[in-house]
């Protein structure tokens, strides 16, 4: 019978502890952040690049997920965020955020942050603009747990070398802003996940760029673009593609 008493208190003490862990499922409404995975989000930020998009493209839509950890209810309830000036290196003018309201029934929401192209003071081809927001706790919500009640949304206008470019770096060459922008403009791929131990593919790949490069470098009407006639490197350099380049 002993026994059992203390297994009884050891069962209540483990119970209280629970109820003010910020981890655990409880009745306290709790809000957390984090990024829509198919705008490619990690754990702490989601960084998005407008150079993968043509120069009309003016601002984009990141989409920032607001989590419930507890009871959802069956009616609309708003919520508060607040921008950390701290981690946040531009104007007001530069993102807008839509209503933060949670919907009835769900354990997720998520919240448009409309961010522009331009940003005064910044120089989005050589460096990152950041927008950190965080929940602001009252009325139907508490925070959730520190390491995850702030989160970041990073753009820029410069291309960014993707993990896959080493499936295909020795075939067409190390990554440059240039070589990336070419195989966006004439092939679509911004990823290469795909060509992934296909070496027809990567060979294919291989030889529509090097006709690209080639249509392109003969046409006179093509003097005087920005990417330069024959098209340039990085550095200055005519653009190659092929096995074992240096740069």
């Amino acid at each position: 019978m002993k026994n059992y008493y203390f297994i009884w208190i050891a069962l209540l003490l483990a119970l209280g502890g629970c109820e003010n862990d910020p981890y655990l499922y409880n009745d306290v409404a709790r809000l957390w952040l984090s990024g829509d995975e198919e705008q490619g989000a990690t754990t702490d930020s989601l960084f998005y690049s407008f150079s993968l998009y043509d120069f009309d493209v003016t601002e984009a839509d990141l989409n920032l997920v607001v989590n419930l950890t507890g009871r959802a209810v069956d009616v609309e309830r708003t919520f508060r965020l607040d921008v950390v000036d701290s981690l946040t290196n531009v104007p007001a003018e530069a993102y807008a955020i839509a209503e933060a309201v949670f919907p009835a029934n769900a354990f997720q929401a998520i919240v448009p942050v409309t961010v522009q192209r331009s940003v005064a003071g910044l120089d989005l081809s050589k460096e990152n603009a950041k927008l950190t927001l965080r929940i602001i706790p009252g009325g139907d919500f508490e925070a959730g747990a520190e390491e995850v009640e702030t989160y970041s949304l990073v753009w820029c206008d410069y291309l960014v070398q993707p993990d896959s470019w080493s499936v295909i770096n020795y075939y067409i060459g190390p990554f440059s802003q240039a070589r990336y922008k070419f195989i966006i403009d004439h092939t679509g791929y911004t990823e290469f996940d795909e060509f992934n131990g296909d070496y027809n593919k990567i060979f294919w790949l291989q030889g529509v760029l090097n006709e690209c490069l080639e249509e392109y470098n003969a046409d006179p009407a093509n003097a005087g673009r920005p990417e330069g006639w024959p098209y340039q490197n990085d550095n200055g350099d005519p653009l190659q593609f092929g096995p074992g380049l240096d740069a």
